[in-house]
């Protein structure tokens, strides 16, 4: 997937699966990415940036992100 770019909460505990991220692809829009354990899916919202400052959000590296959002991932971006 080409110039996407993930992102989390640096303030963020807990598990992996419990993380909240973001993608952007270049610069297009930004989405948030939530799991929702009672459908079994990841939950995606598209978020203005404005709402988010550049200084709550850290970049999140490609093996931190859980398979099944990636799978969700490239279903969303259709290169």
């Amino acid at each position: 997937m080409n110039g996407l770019r993930m992102f989390i909460r640096p303030d963020q505990k807990g598990p992996v699966e419990n993380a909240i991220f973001y993608s952007q692809r270049s610069s297009g829009p930004m989405y948030r990415w939530q799991y929702e354990e009672h459908v079994g899916r990841w939950h995606v919202a598209r978020v203005g940036t404005s709402d988010l400052s550049s200084h709550e959000l850290c970049t999140a590296s490609w093996h931190s992100v859980p398979q099944g959002l990636k799978r969700q991932l490239s279903e969303h971006y259709v290169e």
